[in-house]
């Protein structure tokens, strides 16, 4: 069996008395979109913010391609190929699309926004941006600003300024939280597009993209893995049904 893209062993995450995280061990395939889903209070962003070095585990492992992150800070993990999108949109809203992305393909290589650039480093730097802007659905909306975007189309800036820092893996948490129909809809064929070429673990709230979605699901219950499986898997479950699925209701 090949060696997962990302794996966790015995993660933890303790506030005070409480085990936000408890022993939590995942292992996501590359290519794959892992969801993880789980009641209000299950620690699926605690558990997002561990993976993306904005939380240090109480203790256990998180390795990416077989290299130890557990101990790393936030832009080291994303300079080895991991991206992240949070519950709040997280834009600049005055700059253009193609200027957040552009800001965005700068960090991966370390480099400080500057006015003053090399035509050929400011070339790939714009190369970069067009085309995450182009794999996000977002290619005509380049010259706006990003306030004159919908929430949708703002939510599909954030996955192409990630994609403009060439990740292998994404971390999206709750990505269509406020979204329509449609706009979900929309968002879910963007992430099975991007899925054979990148990794996705997705928190969402939304049961319907997570089934037309995921490749494999992780319900979480009081900061513990309950049970993963295959969407057909977890759908069956009756320990899922009782614990999550018939209540209707997620969250943090």
């Amino acid at each position: 069996m090949a060696e997962p893209l990302l794996a966790t062993t015995g993660l933890t995450r303790n506030f005070g008395a409480l085990a936000a995280v408890a022993e939590v061990s995942l292992a996501v395939a590359a290519g794959a979109v892992h969801a993880v889903i789980g009641p209000n209070g299950a620690g699926k962003t605690t558990l997002i913010n561990l993976l993306s070095g904005d939380l240090a585990p109480t203790a256990g492992r998180v390795s990416f391609r077989g290299q130890d992150i557990t101990a790393l800070p936030p832009h080291r993990i994303s300079r080895l190929g991991i991206g992240r999108s949070y519950q709040k949109t997280n834009v600049f809203a005055e700059l253009t699309a193609l200027e957040n992305c552009m800001l965005a393909a700068q960090s991966r290589r370390g480099h400080s926004f500057q006015f003053v650039r090399s035509a050929a480093r400011e070339a790939a730097i714009q190369g970069r941006a067009e085309a995450a802007l182009m794999a996000a659905g977002l290619g005509s909306r380049a010259p706006m600003p990003a306030t004159a975007l919908s929430h949708g189309e703002q939510r599909q800036l954030e996955i192409a300024m990630i994609l403009a820092t060439e990740p292998a893996l994404l971390l999206l948490d709750e990505p269509m939280a406020g979204m329509g129909a449609e706009e979900s809809a929309r968002l879910v064929a963007l992430i099975r597009a991007l899925a054979p070429l990148r990794t996705v673990v997705l928190i969402e709230h939304d049961m319907d993209a997570v089934f037309a979605v995921a490749d494999r699901i992780t319900v979480m219950v009081g900061g513990r893995v309950l049970e993963t499986g295959t969407p057909e898997a977890i759908r069956a479950s009756p320990a899922v049904q009782t614990a999550y699925l018939g209540e209707g209701d997620d969250g943090g």
